[in-house]
């Protein structure tokens, strides 16, 4: 998936904060903790990536756009899932 832009409204990066992760380490993950993309049931997608740690960033993608929901820390089935692909 082509990413041309990360963009964090002030809202996620609250969400992003309250989940104890830097809004830099999700854009360093999203570019270059070589992320696994899924599909969620609403249409959006998973990125689990690992970067300097096991994170999973949900986002909408509009036009190249990486339009991020929240992030979180991986949870362990996420992380197993993420070394399978």
């Amino acid at each position: 998936m082509k990413i041309r832009r990360i963009i964090i409204e002030e809202l996620a990066q609250e969400k992003i904060l309250g989940h104890g992760l830097e809004i830099v380490e999700v854009e360093n993950g999203m570019l270059f903790g070589n992320p696994k993309f899924l599909n969620d049931r609403y249409g959006r997608y998973l990125a689990i990536t690992h970067h300097n740690r096991y994170i999973t960033v949900v986002f909408e993608y509009i036009n190249l756009d990486a339009h991020v929901i929240t992030a979180y820390k991986s949870s362990d089935w996420q992380i197993i899932l993420y070394k399978r692909k």
